[in-house]
């Protein structure tokens, strides 16, 4: 009987620790702290991201796509709502990774456009978009 817990135990803190998984060229995964933004925990990753205002919500170079556990990350504020607006990226999976947080396991994806590279910024400038 001693290999069950006592519901009033309190559960280790890496046992409650949210999983992200960032469906990218290497598909990494990894164990964040619970309120971690999703662009610290792709730094953390080793994920290329753009953020080019420095995770300051000014721009959608960090934005990635939601694919799953949309519920597991803290709610989307007005600020953040109104730059996804201006770029016609209203859907809710579309989230700006400098301001989602982590509340749970979640899965997301991030768009070839999105990969930190030096090119990235000049096609985006430029509205041209090269594959």
């Amino acid at each position: 009987m001693e290999q069950y817990r006592r519901v009033s135990e309190p559960i280790p803190k890496e046992a409650v620790m949210p999983r992200v998984t960032f469906l990218h060229p290497e598909g990494k995964s990894g164990e964040v702290e619970v309120n971690t933004s999703l662009l610290d925990a792709a730094k953390a990753l080793g994920i290329p991201l753009n953020h080019d205002c420095g995770g300051n919500a000014s721009c959608t170079t960090c934005r990635v796509e939601v694919q799953m556990g949309q519920e597991q990350l803290s709610e989307i504020d007005f600020d953040e709502q109104d730059l996804l607006d201006r770029e016609a990226l209203s859907e809710p999976w579309h989230r700006l990774a400098c301001q989602a947080r982590v509340q749970g396991d979640v899965i997301v994806r991030v768009p070839e456009t999105k990969w930190e590279n030096p090119n990235t910024a000049i096609t985006e400038a430029q509205g041209v978009d090269i594959r």
